[in-house]
């Protein structure tokens, strides 16, 4: 019998403040926020301070962070090296920004190739989207051709193509080993929807199939090697779309936005699982808690953007004013800096197993049929028994008993999206990882009942 448990009435009294506020926020903002991803009812929480791994709300509530920006403080929130960092490079150089090339950014596209020596040249945007969509026009205009692949339920941004297949019903996805395109957006244009092939992840039988049918047609084969961060790679598929794009000439691109920096060693899947891809795009760690972005591959790859050796009508345009952004470089350096010494990655990844372990053993004591999956320091709860080794699996968890135990962990002092991954910090302690099992496993027992 259905549990007849509701956290609702628990989240609505702890964020009386938060639901106020969305009520003028509608008012001024679609939605009561700046993006969709940011909203989830009947309401989100409203957040005012931040320290380390822990948020305070509107109501005061004192909260352990495990959103953390959707995974860019991983050093947590406003750590005083990464403060100081900013406030050094604004004293130092009189400006906010200056427009005009400035040393840092060869210095830090340096420090990236070092991290990632497979890429010869770097350029800078200001997101993880950009990083990803000038990747795939880049790689339109070395292969002079303008369709691309991805992998189905792969997230690599918010503009047409990249929402393509996003999270479709399966009623239009059509089958599993051959998936159909499916717009991502109400909005979408046919024309995007048609420039994309889309591939069945962590099947290498029928994406070997699908890129030698399509071999002639496509600029790029983009993927997340770790899907939306948490769905784990077998590493025989990442071997083999290596070996299938390497010997058809299809640009392999990596998008490492969410994995970067976030898998058990410095540096990102790629690094974790030895694999070499033509291109990579950066995002969000790199950025130090600011907006910044980067793609990085081969150099006969990336010099289709270069004006020393291309004229204007032969060049993959690129542009971005604030590319580059010498704050948000300090702030990305200094997270390097601390991420870089050899004691961060070893208690990083005792913290995140500590919380991940702890979710998999209470499920087990309890009688769950659920799992805490990811690699690193991100990783998901999905309520299933079967395999998740791609986006269908995890639409076929059960979500109503996921957003039970979300709401349920929302009033008892934990901050995250609901249905979304968690994120761990090097703030994080063994304390919250204490607190945050002890309300979980109140909330599983109310569910259980």
């Amino acid at each position: 019998m259905p549990s007849s448990y509701d956290p609702m009435p628990e989240y609505r009294a702890k964020t009386k403040k938060s639901s106020e506020w969305f009520e003028v926020a509608q008012k001024h903002m679609p939605g009561g926020v700046t993006g969709n991803v940011k909203f989830y009812p009947p309401y989100p929480v409203y957040l005012k301070k931040a320290r380390g791994g822990h948020v305070w709300d509107l109501d005061d509530n004192e909260l352990i962070d495990y959103m953390l920006c959707f995974g860019p403080h991983v050093v947590g929130h406003g750590h005083p090296k990464v403060v100081e960092a900013i406030r050094s490079q604004l004293a130092s150089d009189g400006s906010q920004i200056f427009g005009a090339p400035h040393m840092m950014e060869a210095k830090f596209a340096e420090r990236l190739k070092s991290i990632f020596p497979f890429a010869d040249t770097v350029r800078f945007t200001n997101s993880g989207l950009e990083a990803t969509m000038h990747a795939l026009r880049v790689a339109r205009g070395y292969r002079k051709k303008t369709r691309f692949a991805k992998f189905e339920g792969a997230y690599h941004g918010c503009y047409d193509e990249a929402l393509c297949s996003l999270a479709p019903s399966e009623a239009l996805a059509g089958p599993r080993n051959e998936p159909k395109t499916v717009a991502g957006s109400y909005g979408t244009s046919e024309t995007s929807v048609r420039n994309v092939q889309v591939l069945p992840y962590n099947d290498i039988e029928n994406t070997d199939k699908i890129l030698r049918a399509h071999k002639d047609e496509l600029a790029a084969v983009i993927m997340e090697p770790v899907q939306r961060g948490f769905v784990v790679p077998d590493i025989e598929f990442l071997k083999a779309v290596r070996e299938i794009t390497s010997e058809l000439g299809i640009v392999l691109i990596y998008d490492e936005v969410m994995s970067g920096f976030r898998m058990e060693v410095m540096g990102g899947a790629c690094t974790q699982y030895g694999i070499k891809p033509d291109m990579i795009c950066l995002g969000k760690i790199i950025g130090g808690g600011f907006p910044m972005g980067a793609f990085m591959g081969r150099k006969d790859i990336m010099d289709v953007v270069n004006p020393v050796t291309r004229g204007k009508d032969e060049r993959v345009f690129h542009g971005g004013t604030f590319n580059g952004h010498p704050t948000v470089i300090a702030a990305g350096n200094a997270t390097l800096d601390i991420l870089a010494k050899p004691e961060t990655y070893p208690y990083l990844n005792g913290i995140s197993d500590k919380l991940r372990n702890g979710f998999n053993d209470l499920f087990g004591r309890l009688g769950f049929d659920a799992r805490a999956i990811g690699p690193g320091s991100t990783f998901n709860i999905v309520f299933t028994k079967g395999k998740v080794a791609d986006y269908r699996d995890a639409a076929h968890a059960d979500s109503k008993t996921r957003q039970k135990l979300d709401y349920g962990l929302l009033a008892r002092g934990l901050h995250f999206h609901p249905d979304k991954p968690f994120y761990t910090c090097t703030e994080h302690t063994g304390k919250d990882v204490d607190q945050t099992l002890k309300a979980a496993e109140e909330v599983m027992k109310k569910i259980k009942g």
